[in-house]
């Protein structure tokens, strides 16, 4: 039963490393961020680099090699998010960095159950300011629908290996996560077949 759950913690940082791509994929093929939270982003890439400092001191490299990638991954779309608005970095990563540091405090000095409660509080605000973004703006061409769907599944699948190995963190986190993202994926599809539009165009309207 270990080696399952072992093999599954694996798959799920497999699709973890990649979850994130399409993104950065269509940032760079579209040249528009329309519709997309910088703040989001913005937590993604410092508790990236937070569960990494988790997963090395766990020795999960499982959770320690994606988080890697995905950071990396979600700094560059902060940087395209940035070039495209014409915002200066000055102002985008003091927060990543006091984000990133604060947890790292809370990781060294506090316990699991600590660290799971405190991360998910930065990621869940970040995905329900992209869940504002996708209520209110009239524009939404610069979302990747691979990303959106792919994140959501991530937390389901992150949810399975957290119980079956009895890490707390993981469990917190993907719970919270999965509520979240399962709530920008409906709506998302919701937006882009035309069943509903921006609630702040129908309202102006």
């Amino acid at each position: 039963m270990i080696m399952s759950w072992f093999i599954w913690g694996w798959v799920c940082a497999a699709a973890g490393t990649i979850a994130s791509v399409p993104q950065a994929v269509r940032l760079l093929r579209s040249r528009t961020s329309a519709g997309l939270s910088l703040t989001m982003w913005q937590f993604n890439v410092a508790c990236s680099v937070a569960w990494v400092l988790h997963g090395l001191r766990g020795g999960w490299w499982n959770i320690t090699v994606p988080n890697a990638i995905m950071g990396a991954t979600a700094a560059l779309i902060v940087q395209l998010i940035v070039a495209d608005r014409g915002l200066s970095l000055a102002r985008v990563w003091p927060l990543i960095m006091a984000v990133f540091a604060a947890f790292a405090a809370i990781e060294i000095f506090g316990n699991p159950v600590g660290f799971g409660i405190a991360i998910v509080l930065p990621l869940a605000f970040g995905m329900l300011t992209q869940s504002r973004d996708l209520v209110r703006e009239p524009d939404i061409a610069g979302l990747s629908a691979s990303t959106i769907v792919g994140v959501c599944a991530l937390q389901f699948m992150w949810l399975a290996w957290g119980v079956g190995m009895g890490d707390l963190s993981i469990v917190i986190c993907a719970t919270t996560l999965g509520a979240v993202s399962t709530f920008n994926l409906v709506w998302f599809a919701l937006r882009t077949r035309g069943v509903i539009g921006a609630r702040v165009a129908s309202a102006a309207a």
